[in-house]
């Protein structure tokens, strides 16, 4: 087989670990990636995010240019497209030429929050879209068959996101790794109002530390932790929150599946999704902010219940399909890519 990826391929990111499964997985004789990061930090800071916004200006043609010289001539079985929102449609209608199968991932909102007349106007050329955006699939449906379109939930690296040798009882307090929103403000207003230790990392968030910097139950680690620092970080919390953003109707995210990975307990919200995920003794649920409170103070002085809630929701994450790994193994062979007999 020869396989090509097309996508960001920085250490850290989602789409890499995504990369690095499939070529795991697929064994193919040639592997080539196309890593759409290289165009876009080349690209000016401005005309970067003139097309991030916008999908357009000079940053959409160095991605395309990028993209169509690194094609070239070569023929592929198998291309994937990750998150292909400044892919233009001839850059589209180029790749269909060079593969027998071509196929769309993407984990972010595609026609909300993220959306992309480039990638909308391209949908025709794929054989296969995936997405994890439960809310969007009537968007796809509109404008592909629905068999073409398939539903994936988010998912954890095994190889990153791991359990360390942090005994339970050194565990302490509450982590939160995400950007600001004013929901989330009010949660973690409300967790340090009732004496809770609260690690807090994410773009946005500097005002609200500034206005907490005597408070010493808030540690405030700056814009954003990554790679193995982020896992450390869930990894010495007693309970890890697994905010679902507001912004966007999304009912899961990938810290639902991140956190019990490595070994800390996940709070989160109830939905239909995150109850069809874990079990009421896997994770803790909570409806609405009280209730949030109530139970993230029961729980840190509870060390006994916290500790089973914990070791059955990592239990749980191993043991469900959650990882990247299964998760890409069951699209391969729902895309008959490989066949139900592989492992």
């Amino acid at each position: 087989m020869r396989f090509l990826y097309i996508g960001q391929y920085s250490e850290g990111t989602t789409s890499k670990m995504r990369a690095d499964q499939l070529i795991y997985i697929l064994k193919p004789e040639t592997s080539n990636i196309i890593d759409t990061h290289i165009p876009f930090y080349k690209t000016n800071k401005l005309f970067r995010s003139i097309g991030f916004r916008y999908k357009k200006g000079p940053l959409i043609n160095s991605v395309n240019t990028y993209i169509q010289k690194h094609v070239a001539q070569n023929k592929y079985d198998l291309i994937w497209v990750d998150k292909g929102v400044y892919i233009s449609k001839k850059t589209i209608r180029l790749l269909r030429e060079r593969t027998d199968k071509l196929i769309h991932f993407t984990p972010d909102p595609a026609f909300t929050y993220h959306k992309s007349k480039l990638f909308k106007d391209s949908i025709s050329y794929y054989d296969y879209l995936i997405t994890t955006k439960s809310f969007e699939l009537q968007n796809y449906y509109s404008l592909k068959k629905k068999e073409q379109i398939i539903y994936a939930t988010q998912g954890f690296d095994k190889t990153i996101h791991r359990k360390s040798d942090v005994k339970f009882l050194e565990k302490e307090g509450l982590a939160f790794l995400g950007h600001y929103e004013v929901e989330r403000e009010e949660v973690i207003e409300a967790l340090l109002n009732n004496n809770v230790l609260v690690t807090l990392a994410g773009i946005k968030w500097s005002d609200f530390a500034k206005n907490h910097r005597d408070n010493h139950l808030l540690n405030y680690l700056g814009d954003g932790v990554y790679g193995e620092d982020y896992v450390k970080t869930l990894q010495k919390a007693k309970i890890a929150w697994g905010s679902i953003s507001k912004w966007i109707p999304e009912k899961h995210t990938t810290r639902t599946f991140e956190i019990p990975a490595c070994g800390t307990a996940l709070l989160t919200e109830v939905n239909d999704e995150t109850i069809s995920f874990y079990k009421p003794s896997e994770a803790i649920f909570y409806n609405g902010v009280d209730d949030l409170v109530k139970k993230v103070t029961y729980y840190m002085s509870h060390d006994a219940e916290l500790e089973a809630i914990t070791n059955a929701g990592y239990i749980a994450v191993q043991d469900r399909g959650f990882d990247y790994e299964s998760i890409m193994l069951a699209l391969l062979k729902k895309m008959e890519v490989l066949n139900e007999e592989t492992n």
